[in-house]
């Protein structure tokens, strides 16, 4: 893909701080700098500030993070159970089986069972199905043989089950991280309602612009605005976009034009 120039405009000269930085040697790289986040889609970006960043800071805003940085193995038991279950049902009307409706079902049935009743984790688990089921059975075509369905919905369905346990801790370690961000000049960065966990921020975003068409927008309510649109023109390169702290109390949204090759 394309890098694009960024070619920067100012409403009111002098209010904002907004720098062009070249991104920063690290040991985190591409996803990784993002906390190896797992984002098929990107609608919006921004980052929030004090208590109603705080709100957000909540297991459900953690599922994109705590998907990418859990990758326990299939137990094969559940795909074997999984994929009996699924072909005997898409063979017995193959016109009406829905890949997504039947991983849904499956997985929601094993997180409940590994839940034991917890509400929050139950409220997790869904998500999470939701999330998984959908990716996995959208490359699928409805009329792709029952087979084919089936690995799709219950490779999902296998996969969160196999990484529940993971993704539940996950969440509790990345709350107070969250809050620590949310306290911080740059704020918290969230994707979609989605936390982002960058270890490297200015490489995050690099990663962002790399693998997204995107163009930005920060806003201030006392103070005018900033916008930095991206447009034709000479490549981006090694550069990276930096909040200050002059972006403090400032919302500044990405706006995905279009999903980047996997």
């Amino acid at each position: 893909m394309s890098r694009r120039a960024i070619v920067p405009s100012l409403a009111s000269l002098g209010l904002f701080a907004f720098a062009l930085v070249p991104a920063q040697a690290s040991a985190a790289t591409g996803a990784e700098a993002c906390g190896n986040i797992e984002l098929l889609a990107v609608g919006e970006c921004h980052f929030e500030f004090d208590g109603g960043c705080v709100a957000q800071c909540e297991p459900l805003s953690f599922v994109a993070e705590c998907s990418g940085q859990c990758q326990a193995s299939i137990d094969a038991s559940c795909s074997a159970s999984c994929s009996g279950s699924c072909q005997a049902s898409c063979q017995a009307d193959p016109g009406s089986f829905d890949c997504r409706a039947s991983c849904e079902a499956s997985c929601q049935a094993d997180a409940h069972a590994q839940c034991g009743g917890d509400s929050s984790c139950e409220a997790y688990a869904q998500a999470s199905c939701n999330s998984e089921c959908s990716a996995s059975c959208e490359v699928v075509p409805p009329s792709a043989s029952c087979q084919a369905q089936c690995d799709a919905a219950c490779n999902a369905s296998c996969e969160v089950d196999a990484n529940l346990g993971c993704e539940i801790d996950c969440t509790a370690s990345l709350e107070g991280g969250c809050q620590i961000d949310c306290a911080a000049p740059t704020g918290a960065l969230f994707c979609d309602g989605q936390y982002i966990a960058a270890s490297d921020l200015p490489a995050c975003i690099d990663y962002l612009i790399s693998n997204f068409e995107v163009s930005f927008e920060a806003s201030g309510e006392a103070h005018g605005t900033f916008s930095c649109n991206l447009s034709g023109g000479a490549p981006v390169g090694g550069l990276a976009v930096a909040a200050t702290a002059g972006l403090l109390g400032l919302g500044l949204t990405w706006r995905r034009r279009r999903r980047p090759a996997r």
